[in-house]
């Protein structure tokens, strides 16, 4: 049987919270977690002691009750809000987790007493579910709300360190963007391709190439790859690259050339290479920064030449993202 009142139907017609659930479920996909990256992060004290703090935030929480399928609660709390965390004995440590818990004495089967006054609640609370097991990272089965963080005790111990708590947060709809070019090597100044010299033992930019690249005002993280094709080179050369985004870098990669016995000397060797980097944008969101690889050569010993020019191209990969933080 049909839910009688569709939303929106006029005239005053009563429309079920069941139907709003469901709105607030099709609207979020379906999603379970924080709305933004940093809400509702679980933290000690400003001086550590026997409580926690649950930042301010929103989430998305599914209805797991009694025929609650396809229907979801959204849940704000606009101040932090401070939870005790009982002390250990001595004979052992203990996991607790918190959580953010609907208790909604409204739908069937749910074991919830009701508020002092419906009308205001409250029906949602940042509760402690003690002693679980120390790999839990999940709701009871059955409760409603999402898990923030496991809080993993010491033996003999009543204060709340920043190393005890392990965040369970999960952003419920997290974005992303990409951002692709590929560019021809660039001649070095005056024609000609540009080397990547013996002589270059310091970092430098190499290829010439860059790219200018808009960080989305809500990027909190970015992986960053760029593929060379078709490095020059006439024999055995070794060259240190890294991604330079703004003023962050990466790992360091190895193009570790030993030259091909088989090619007849003057003939040129074409190489392939890839550097990356993963990097906390936050600073950066916003803003246009530029996108190169730095490079240097190594081991002097190996003298082959090494260059990049127009016949070469450049792939640059940039996928920017959101995560809780």
């Amino acid at each position: 049987m049909w839910d009688s009142v569709p939303w929106f139907v006029g005239g005053g017609a009563h429309h079920s919270p069941e139907i709003a659930r469901l709105l607030a479920y099709a609207a979020t996909s379906a999603a379970e977690g924080v709305v933004t990256p940093g809400d509702l992060k679980v933290v000690p004290l400003d001086v550590p002691g026997s409580s926690v703090r649950v930042l301010s935030g929103a989430c998305f929480a599914l209805n797991r009750a009694a025929g609650g399928s396809q229907q979801t609660y959204i849940s704000r709390n606009p101040s932090q809000d401070v939870v005790s965390i009982s002390a250990t004995g001595s004979g052992s440590g203990r996991s607790d987790l918190v959580v953010a818990r609907i208790e909604d004495p409204n739908m069937p089967g749910e074991p919830w007493a009701n508020p002092g006054d419906p009308t205001v609640g409250p029906y949602v609370f940042t509760r402690i579910i003690p002693n679980v097991a120390p790999t839990t990272t999940t709701m009871p089965s059955g409760q409603s709300g999402i898990p923030l963080a496991r809080i993993d005790i010491p033996a003999n111990t009543g204060t709340v360190t920043t190393g005890m708590i392990k965040d369970l947060r999960k952003l419920a709809r997290p974005r992303s963007w990409a951002d692709y070019d590929v560019q021809a090597g660039i001649n070095a100044t005056g024609g000609g391709a540009e080397y990547i010299r013996v002589t270059d033992a310091d970092w430098r930019t190499w290829p010439l190439n860059t790219l200018a690249v808009a960080v989305p005002s809500w990027a909190t993280h970015a992986q960053v790859s760029v593929h060379l094709s078709g490095i020059g080179a006439t024999g055995p050369g070794d060259v240190n690259t890294r991604v330079q985004f703004g003023s962050l870098f990466g790992a360091i990669s190895y193009l570790d050339y030993n030259g091909n016995p088989g090619t007849p000397v003057g003939f040129t060797e074409k190489i392939n290479h890839f550097a990356y980097g993963e990097f906390d944008v936050r600073g950066y969101q916003g803003s246009t920064q530029t996108l190169k690889v730095n490079s240097r050569r190594t081991w002097p010993q190996n003298t082959g030449q090494l260059w990049f020019g127009d016949g070469e191209q450049i792939a640059f990969d940039i996928r920017f993202r959101e995560q809780v933080v």
